[in-house]
Formats: C-alpha cells, structure tokens, sequence
C-alpha cells in the first residue's frame, strides 16, 4: 500500500458533553474524536465514533442524556499503534473491528503523544492510489457491476474502487433523481431489481438501511435463478439484528455468495472481485 498518512486528531476533554461532541464532529466533518483526561496531563483515555452512536443514541434520546459527559459512552478499550507501525493499521482494525486507530509516538521524555488517527476512510485512499499504481483490476474490461445501496457513501466508494474499470450501474432502492438518498422506509420491490441483477456480470448489495424483507427477497429470486452474476454482499453487523448476522455468517461460509462485514477487508474484498470477473 502507498504511504500512510495519519489524518489530525480531533480531541476533546472526558467533562465535555455528548450535545458538545456531536456538534465537533459535525463542523470537522470528522467520523470520530479522541477523549483525554480533563485533567493534567489529559492523557488519551478513550474514543468515541459514530458506532459509538449508533450503539447508544437510542438511551440517550430516551433518558434525555445529551448533556453527560462523552466519558459516559466512550469506547475506553481501544487499541493505539505507534507512528513505526502504520504497516499494520489495516489488519489491526480488521482484526479487532474497528474503524479508527489512533497513532502515537514517543517523546525523548518518555511520554506518549497523539500523532493523529488512521480511519477506514484513509485505507480507501491509499487502496486506491495502489490500485492506480498497479493497475490491479485492468482485467475487467469494463464489465457490467450494478451495485444496490441506500447509502451514498458505498456507492462512492464502489466508484472510487472500481469505477476506471468496470461499467458501474447504481440502483437506488427508491423513486428518484440518480444518485438521491431515499428515505428508511421507502419500499424496495424485488421484481424491479431482479431484471438489472440477471443483465449484470457482478452485483455489489450493502444492506445498511435496507429493510431485511426486501434484501432477503432479492436474493432468494436472485439464488433461485441458474444463469446468475457472482453476489457480493457488504454489511455493518452493528446495523443487523443477531438473527441476520447469523445468518449472512453462515451464508459467508459457503462459495456462493461472498460476504463482507464492515469494515471491509479490502484487499480479499477486490481479491474476490478480480477473481468472479475473470
């Protein structure tokens, strides 16, 4: 992979609130922020991210709890890596599931300092400046991939991946302008996918914010066809009811359907892609 780069650390005191931290993390635009000590030395004690609220926003708007402290719901176990080891940012977050590291180095003094924070989004950019490098998908030839996702942000980042190679098809799973949003709980109708699926040579579907009835739909017409394109499926177990995760994990251990829980092992991911397209 090209250099990598750690970007700024947004950090805030452990006393600030959860209303206060949002309201950072909006104006910088930013997906996570550093929690010190609000004491002396304000040593790093925590992370909090958008999983983090994912996780919590419903306690919180139920008990009112905007105004507690951000130490309240923290991620406290978290997992740094020194500035010497950004080699192993990639497979660290894999490996322990996260999508932020922080990166430290170490003064003459002995103390440890914040570097910044290698995120899911910095591994993107330096996969595709790789990719650009190495040309690794030259043979797909500009073959037909539809991609199915409510998120504009996947659908983004199967551009940014694949986008030079590959004749890319975007199906919003709602009535609308290309490239529009939908709102949760606009309705999917399977017998409208299923055509685009059956005409394409590969399709992507990230089922975040898609409703299960819909996507367990799709796929069971798509299964049942003989002549089908390879399935890839993306998804955030955080975003799942156990009863889907469970069975994505046992769809993942058969050679059908290549499943990928977020954040994405991008390497095997475009490793499989390359591979269903040959």
């Amino acid at each position: 992979m090209q250099e990598l780069r750690p970007s700024p650390a947004i950090s805030v005191n452990s006393d600030v609130s959860i209303r206060e931290v949002l309201r950072i993390m909006k104006e910088h635009n930013v997906g996570s922020v550093l929690v010190n000590s609000y004491a002396p030395p304000h040593a790093l004690e925590g992370i909090f991210t958008e999983r983090d609220l994912l996780k919590w926003v419903a306690d919180i708007a139920h008990n009112d709890a905007w105004d507690k402290s951000i130490a309240t719901i923290m991620t406290k176990k978290m997992i740094t890596l020194n500035v010497l080891e950004l080699d192993q940012a990639a497979e660290t977050m894999i490996r322990h599931n996260f999508r932020h590291v922080p990166i430290v180095y170490d003064s003459e003094d002995g103390r440890s300092h914040v570097a910044g924070v290698v995120s899911m989004r910095d591994l993107f950019k330096g996969m595709v400046a790789e990719r650009k490098q190495k040309k690794l998908l030259e043979q797909f030839n500009a073959k037909r991939v539809l991609v199915l996702a409510r998120e504009r942000s996947e659908r983004e980042l199967q551009q940014k991946l694949l986008a030079d190679h590959v004749n890319l098809v975007f199906h919003v799973p709602a009535a609308g302008t290309a490239g529009e949003v939908p709102d949760a709980g606009a309705s999917l109708d399977p017998a409208r996918v299923i055509p685009d699926v059956l005409s394409s040579e590969l399709f992507v579907m990230d089922l975040d914010h898609l409703p299960s009835e819909a996507w367990v739909g799709i796929l069971k017409s798509v299964l049942s066809e003989k002549k089908r394109p390879p399935v890839f499926i993306v998804y955030d177990p955080v975003m799942q009811d156990p009863r889907s995760v469970l069975a994505l994990k046992q769809l993942s251990q058969g050679s059908v359907i290549h499943v990928f829980p977020k954040p994405i092992n991008l390497l095997e991911y475009l490793r499989q892609m390359e591979k269903s397209l040959k």
